[in-house]
């Protein structure tokens, strides 16, 4: 009977391994967001010459940030099939921990990386939030530095797209 027990047990570690295993692996692929660098964020913005470009600096821990993403998810739901790309580049210090579960509660549908090296020095970022719009000769447009309006970015993004 010993025996049996010893066996009993010994597939139930197995499994219960087998089982945490993939439920990490999953979890870890579905939740992650990659980290970019400057020298791919260009990459990014050529690769996407033709459009108009919003790239939005910001963090999980500033409320005006807080505040103009959800203005960025309605432009991207109406403009992302009409020559619009939205990036944002979040810059918290433990962002791979925290950056993950703030993108699905707040229901963010573009892209979203974690900043890399050269971002921040690259746009002279000083506050969050910060927001740089390219043209579509990926030419920087604009460059905003605080809160700004759903309203004011459609405009400016609509008056882009007709040029």
């Amino acid at each position: 009977m010993n025996k049996l027990k010893r066996n009993y047990v010994y597939t139930a570690l197995v499994c219960a391994a087998i089982i945490f295993s993939v439920l990490r692996i999953s979890f870890a692929t579905t939740d992650t967001i990659p980290p970019i660098t400057m020298t791919e964020l260009r990459s990014i913005l050529q690769d996407n010459k033709g459009k108009v470009v919003v790239v939005d600096l910001w963090a999980t821990w500033c409320p005006p940030c807080r505040k103009e993403i959800p203005g960025f998810i309605n432009l991207y739901n109406k403009y992302k099939n009409n020559g619009v790309e939205i990036i944002g580049i979040a810059f918290d210090e433990n962002g791979s921990e925290v950056v993950p579960e703030f993108v699905k509660n707040m229901g963010i549908n573009y892209p979203v990386y974690l900043a890399g090296n050269g971002i921040d020095v690259s746009y002279g970022l000083r506050a969050y939030p910060t927001t740089i719009i390219y043209d579509k000769n990926g030419n920087m447009a604009s460059k905003h530095v605080g809160y700004v309006t759903e309203e004011a970015f459609d405009q400016e993004i609509a008056t882009l797209l007709k040029k």
